[in-house]
């Protein structure tokens, strides 16, 4: 990864000599970041960043969390843009670790009808298809961080006028999986109306799906199947604990959002719902078929494929769901529109934003009563016996948070989170409320 970050910064060393020995470039800050330019503007290149510099103070109930500062992110990238063409490069070197984050190629057929291929944000929901750095808190909803997809290697479309934007497009795989196995893949759409668009007041509606299939999790020889143990991981919350699903055998995954976006000179109103579907693996009895202890008889033993699911379990679909609701208000400026991201502008300098915001997310999927490890009908004996229902207890929580941001300049922002998270998890029987309290400084350019 050093490596990559030396190519970066060399590639951009060379692309600013040779347009400074240009006598007539040019010197500019955009929303790209800082932006050189040919003479006739046949080449632009940009230079962006960012610095998360975070503190979280936990007021925790019986589980301990840890309180801590850190630097939780630090970006550099590149663009280059050359007529219809663009190209963008960002790397992330935050918590001790590097990843790259975008690296894709844009063609603009029109301005406003762009093509995309290379590892770039899945067009899902409004938290989820925004940047970090325009969120209106520290992060995303709890509803957004279980749900959200993030970004996926693939091809994509994109199109926006006033009153409506549209993206698709088709992923394969992820740039962290190193797992060995066939890897996932996806299709996923966003769609957005703004019925409308005036200077006191814009509404926009909109709804996202995503048909997924997970990555591959590893090789099983005993199996032989290099399409073993595909899962879907949804999580959220302080450190993952209380918010945590890990569904086993999945065959494939069925995301809907539906968002609504409400402006109305310095207020706004903003709301998503996320509904998952996760379908259970069909090799579930093949699996099971290739198990068997030892040390139980063989009239004991299923001897037929129909006799696994009662003796270890169904394999049973799981849905989980989750919402939340945010208010705004601007002191300095107002709200303002943004129709090629189909998101908010950033406020003016010297504005204060305050907000509020109401969050339920429910990851569980239950379906019996829990007993010695599982979940299955009141009969003891089965219990006991190991039978679950493989029913899934991933939590639910619902979370009260207000903030308040500073917008100091375009390019420095203080933020200040407090959260009041009502805890509900099997696993956590006696953790009930949990404070939390974030503050960052935030550099971009």
């Amino acid at each position: 990864m050093k490596k990559i970050y030396l190519t970066l910064l060399a590639i951009g060393l060379v692309l600013t000599s040779a347009i400074g020995q240009e006598k007539k470039s040019l010197l500019s800050v955009s929303d790209e970041g800082v932006m050189l330019s040919s003479p006739e503007n046949e080449i632009q290149v940009g230079f962006n960043g960012r610095i998360y510099m975070d503190g979280v103070h936990y007021f925790d109930d019986v589980t301990d969390l840890s309180s801590d500062a850190s630097i939780s992110d630090v970006r550099f990238g590149t663009t280059v843009r050359w007529g219809k063409w663009l190209t963008k490069i960002n790397v992330s070197f935050g918590n001790e670790e590097v990843c790259v984050k975008d690296a894709f190629l844009k063609y603009f057929q029109k301005e406003n009808s762009i093509f995309t291929i290379g590892n770039f944000i899945e067009p899902f929901g409004l938290e989820g298809a925004a940047s970090s750095k325009e969120l209106r808190f520290i992060g995303a909803s709890n509803a957004t961080q279980a749900f959200g997809i993030g970004r996926g290697i693939g091809v994509g479309y994109s199109y926006f006028t006033d009153k409506f934007y549209g993206a698709t497009g088709l992923f394969a795989g992820s740039v962290g999986n190193d797992n060995t196995g066939d890897q996932g893949y996806s299709t996923t759409t966003k769609l957005a109306y703004t019925p409308i668009v005036k200077e006191n007041l814009t509404w926009q509606v909109g709804a996202s799906f995503s048909y997924r299939k997970p990555e591959a999790n590893g090789f099983s020889s005993d199996l032989n199947d290099d399409d073993y143990n595909r899962e879907v991981i949804l999580t959220a919350g302080p450190e993952d604990l209380f918010l945590d699903a890990e569904i086993e055998g999945a065959q494939n995954e069925t995301k809907i959002n539906f968002q609504t976006l409400v402006l109305a000179k310095s207020f706004l109103l903003q709301g998503e719902y996320t509904r998952s579907n996760v379908t259970r693996d069909e090799d579930y009895i093949s699996e099971l078929m290739k198990d068997g202890p030892s040390y139980y008889v063989t009239y004991a033993w299923p001897t037929s494929p129909d006799d696994y699911p009662s003796w270890y379990g169904e394999l049973t679909d799981i849905t989980t769901e989750a919402f939340y609701v945010q208010a705004g208000f601007l002191l300095g400026d107002e709200y303002s529109y943004n129709s090629s991201t189909a998101y908010i502008n950033r406020p003016k300098p010297g504005t204060y934003e305050f907000l509020v915001r109401y969050d339920n997310t429910n990851l569980n999927d239950i379906d019996g009563t829990y007993f010695n490890g599982s979940f299955g009908s009141s009969d003891y004996a089965a219990a006991l016996s190991g039978v679950g229902n493989k029913s899934i207890a991933g939590g639910k929580s619902e979370t009260i948070s207000a903030a308040i941001n500073y917008y100091v300049n375009n390019h420095i922002m203080f933020r200040l989170n407090y959260s009041v998270m009502d805890v509900d998890n099997i696993n956590y029987p006696l953790d009930e409320n949990v404070g939390i309290l974030n503050a960052r400084v935030q550099v971009n350019f």
